[in-house]
């Protein structure tokens, strides 16, 4: 093992993955290795298969010197799926993210989940302020937000929501905490004569447990006559991170048109982070101004 490889061991022993994440990615490098130092050969396409996508983590290199800084990326599946006798549309999200057992979270938010006597319903807090939030999670988890503040914020000051993902029946283990805002109002023209619209988004944070045991780390599917989603370009935010787009098309019957919606999907010191823009029928904006405001939207984030 050389310079680079052990010291691409130490920082992946600084972040916190499975054992078996850091032994893949390992041998992905030394793969990697081998294959440069061997003739190239001209290999056969091979069809992906629904749910079996790997995700890679790429570790930058500055000049000659090592960067302890992981730059996640992620990969998106979009398919069909048939459950239940119905078929669905869907899109999924893979990667690698850090783990984090319950132990890591503030002594706060442990007790609270010890205590929590509502096996069928989800854990959950809800408070008005980001600097409570990350008091509640605690110094051992890395949360970042972003900074736009909705138009409205005077009139539906920023709330915020904890929940604790478990299993509601058998051993409850938590699987993974969510933080999730209620939502900001980038664009309001409900005034305009002729077509009255808000333009508004939310995010999703995610930070993953030991004992979760799902395949994809988020994702969502709809009725396969309702709509469809679309893998849309990657995008290199502000901080360095790489978002993955896609943009959903649907249909709802109490409406003439298409609703939208842009998501972009981004990992930041193993947590994941989703910021969902919602763009009703009556929008007027085009494909490439809904971009950009999702492009300013990931730009936000610290």
């Amino acid at each position: 093992m050389n310079q680079i490889e052990r010291e691409y061991k130490n920082a992946l022993d600084e972040v916190r993955f499975s054992e078996a994440a850091k032994e893949r990615m390992m041998n992905n490098l030394m793969n990697q290795k081998e294959q440069e130092q061997t003739p190239a050969r001209r290999r056969g396409f091979r069809p992906l298969r629904t749910g079996l996508i790997a995700a890679c983590l790429c570790l930058v290199l500055v000049g000659t010197a090592f960067a302890a800084t992981a730059v996640y990326r992620l990969t998106v599946q979009t398919g069909e799926e048939e459950a239940w006798g119905n078929e669905y549309v869907r899109y999924d999200v893979y990667g690698e993210p850090a783990i984090h057992p319950l132990e890591d979270f503030s002594q706060e938010l442990q007790d609270d989940f010890a205590a929590w006597n509502h096996p069928s319903l989800l854990f959950h807090q809800k408070f008005d302020s980001w600097e409570k939030v990350t008091d509640y999670l605690g110094d051992k988890i890395p949360a970042v937000w972003h900074s736009i503040d909705s138009i409205d914020a005077d009139k539906y000051p920023p709330e915020y929501y904890v929940e604790g993902y478990h299993e509601m029946y058998g051993d409850n283990k938590l699987q993974f905490v969510t933080v999730r805002d209620n939502g900001v109002i980038l664009i309001s023209r409900l005034s305009s004569p002729e077509s009255p619209f808000q333009l508004s988004f939310h995010t999703e944070m995610r930070i993953y447990t030991p004992d979760y045991c799902g395949e994809s780390l988020i994702g969502e599917g709809w009725w396969k006559d309702s709509g469809e989603f679309q893998v849309l370009d990657s995008y290199t935010m502000a901080n360095g991170c790489v978002a993955e787009v896609v943009m959903g098309t649907r249909t709802y019957e109490d409406m003439e048109g298409e609703a939208q919606y842009y998501i972009g999907t981004f990992m930041k010191d193993g947590i994941l982070y989703q910021a969902d823009m919602f763009v009703p029928v009556t929008c007027t904006l085009d494909q490439a101004e809904l971009v950009e405001q999702l492009h300013q939207i990931l730009d936000s984030y610290q």
